[in-house]
């Protein structure tokens, strides 16, 4: 018998126990229903771990006989999988020798090469171990024709195959044991719960053969119980911590399914789909955040919305490997689907989602760890696309433009400003919903800036922070340290520097350099008002927003863009967070609104005071505003925060903007 190469592991007593239990006591269980859970392995798979277990001799060649000193032999080579009359249909090359042996010598060997193929029904047994019995077979000939063999030479020919390929052993155990380890409870107090029975219940469906391989389901008994009205549930603070650990793992376990991809050949649409996943994720996260109301129901959402999105293109892309490495995606496959299905009765029984399930469902995929903390991630900016919006030649472009066709307070007035080039930073980021209310003062910044969550602070007198710049670096960029008349040049003069170094990447749908600038000014404006620091009882720290999540002069949001940015240049470097911003509003610039039809005309001032809104929104809100805003401005329905920005957008066109200013604090 060809051994699987995974170690039959013995029946644990107390699990044989309990399964006794589980029968002995069916009537209390009567209303069991029986649930199944998808597993599958495609045929890749299939005949790569049937090459690494009977295939074992170079090139995939499996010799079934050797006798008589090479005299009568028999090897298969290249097994082909495929499906046929709902049986696995398996095809193998056979090269053989067989004559009669003497001492020291062979007598009129015959030599054959052609092929055979078994049709085979695969079934399974309890232990989770996978065979295959041939119901039929067929000789063919080098030109795939049948052949015919007759008398001993066919019987032996097929007695020694037939049963070679029969004593093949899969062990399917290894998915499910994993499948148990993310799913089952942490803590199993009681060996009779609902969760435990279901896991220990949990046996083979036969195989089934479709197109793709086999389809082994796992059926389970869940009894599921009688359910009350739900009450709201009022989470502490030790549990709400607990929540945002969770939820940060997750995020990071998406981090790790993305970066999977990174060395696969991926379309624009592919990159697409897995930048909307995470920014949609990520944006949702921070609106329920901000609500307090994140629960391991809404993070157990979460990670079913993005496999559902993106088990397409993982299945196209992570097909072939070493067994082991298609073995972790068959069990990662296996419990993301498990986990889709236990949906609405998983948490009702016991099953949810935890950290270590995540940490195991990230095991599963690769041996690297997850990263946790948020520093740059370079594989994931290159699997997302960011660095890769079309930057050719924008300067030829805005050269090409006929500006006689633009209204004059549409020119270009920072053509003639010392360019000042920031130092270079990576690609994107968003910020909040909320500014300034229509006072222009500042209501919520006391409230950012006693949030204890936050620990870079540092006093007046003396930075204490690892990290953080001198004082006498940032005191200058706060508004509380430096006048007006004196802030507000140099934060322009920041602002110009990161449109004049951005390429062009804001020029290409309005087609002016001076929509650009307007835009980002007038982002700065309703996010922070010019502002990247701000002192509070004699400490000087960045500026953070209400729901700490968005940081700086462009209100750069930490959550959406972790692994992204470098979060300590966000938070401390103004030129930093300000081209970060820029770089943002062009990629949802590029990549969403310029491939949506739109009836505007763009290149019209009402166009681009249209077109400066609507991307502010997706700044805000991320893609799902790609339809929104459209409906809203159509209903007359703007959010406040559009409405102020298209206030402070109208100012920044208009000229001598600097004077208009007043949500900064007295000097």
């Amino acid at each position: 018998m060809v051994n699987s190469g995974y170690r039959k592991k013995r029946c644990v007593p107390g699990r044989s126990l309990l399964l006794v239990v589980l029968f002995v006591f069916a009537p209390v269980y009567a209303s069991a229903e029986t649930v199944s859970l998808p597993m599958s392995i495609d045929f890749e798979l299939l005949r790569t771990l049937i090459v690494e277990k009977a295939y074992t001799a170079p090139e995939e060649r499996a010799r079934v006989t050797a006798m008589n000193e090479g005299c009568n032999e028999i090897w298969l080579s290249n097994p082909q999988l495929s499906q046929e009359r709902g049986l696995v249909r398996f095809k193998t090359d056979i090269n053989i020798i067989w004559g009669a042996p003497l001492p020291g010598n062979c007598i009129s060997p015959i030599y054959w090469t052609g092929s055979i193929v078994l049709w085979q029904q695969p079934v399974i047994d309890e232990q989770w171990q996978l065979r295959f019995r041939t119901q039929d077979s067929m000789l063919l000939d080098p030109s795939g024709q049948r052949a015919i063999l007759v008398g001993m030479v066919w019987d032996l020919l097929k007695s020694n195959i037939h049963n070679y390929i029969n004593s093949i052993v899969l062990s399917m155990a290894p998915p499910v044991d994993n499948l148990k380890r993310v799913i089952g409870p942490e803590k199993r107090k009681d060996p009779m719960s609902a969760a435990e029975i279901f896991l220990a219940s949990m046996r083979p469906e036969q195989p089934k053969t479709t197109d793709e391989g086999l389809a082994i389901n796992i059926l389970a008994f869940v009894d599921i119980p009688k359910t009350s009205e739900s009450q709201p549930v009022r989470v502490s603070p030790e549990e709400q911590e607990q929540l945002m650990a969770l939820w940060q793992t997750w995020d990071s376990l998406l981090v790790h399914m993305i970066n999977q991809l990174s060395d696969q050949s991926l379309t624009e649409d592919n990159r697409q789909l897995l930048l909307d996943t995470l920014l949609s994720a990520r944006y949702d996260f921070s609106e329920v955040i901000g609500s307090q109301q994140l629960t391991t129901t809404f993070i157990r959402h979460q990670f079913i919305t993005a496999w559902v999105s993106l088990k397409p293109l993982f299945l196209n892309n992570l097909v072939k490997g070493t067994s082991d490495s298609m073995l972790g995606y068959m069990s990662f496959f296996t419990a993301a689907d498990a986990l889709v299905t236990l949906d609405k009765i998983g948490p009702m029984i016991g099953v949810d989602i935890s950290r270590e399930g995540f940490y195991r469902l990230a095991h599963m995929l690769s041996n690297e760890k997850l990263l946790e903390n948020g520093t740059v991630n370079p594989r994931l900016r290159a699997t997302l696309g960011i660095g890769l919006i079309d930057e050719s030649s924008p300067a030829d472009e805005e050269e090409q433009y006929d500006e006689s066709e633009v209204d004059e307070s549409e020119q270009d007035p920072w053509d003639a400003v010392p360019q000042v080039l920031p130092e270079a930073v990576e690609e994107q980021e968003p910020s909040d919903e909320d500014g300034y209310d229509d006072s222009g003062a500042f209501n919520w910044i006391d409230e950012c800036i006693s949030r204890p969550n936050w620990k870079t602070v540092f006093g007046i007198a003396e930075a204490h922070a690892a990290g953080t710049p001198a004082i006498k670096d940032v005191q200058s960029w706060a508004a509380e340290m430096t006048p007006a008349k004196i802030l507000l040049p140099k934060v322009e003069q920041v602002l110009v520097n990161t449109v004049n170094s951005g390429k062009g990447k804001l020029s290409k749908v309005a087609k002016s350099k001076a929509w650009s600038h307007h835009m980002v000014q007038a982002t700065a404006w309703q996010e922070s008002c010019f502002r990247q620091f701000i002192v509070k009882d004699q400490k000087l720290t960045y500026l953070l927003s209400y729901n700490n999540t968005s940081v700086g002069i462009m209100q750069v949001n930490e959550k959406v863009w972790r692994g992204v940015y470098d979060l300590q240049e966000l938070r401390w470097n103004i030129e930093y967070n300000s081209v970060a911003g820029l770089e943002i509003l062009a990629l949802y610039l590029n990549r969403y609104i310029a491939k949506q039809k739109s009836s505007v005309n763009f290149e019209s001032a009402e166009g681009r005071r249209y077109l400066a809104t609507w991307l502010y929104a997706l700044y805000n809100g991320g893609p799902a505003q790609l339809k929104k805003f459209p409906e809203r401005s159509a209903s007359g329905k703007l959010y406040k925060s559009e409405k102020l920005f298209q206030e402070k957008y109208d100012l920044v066109k208009g000229g001598n903007w600097l004077e208009q200013v007043k949500c900064l604090p007295a000097s």
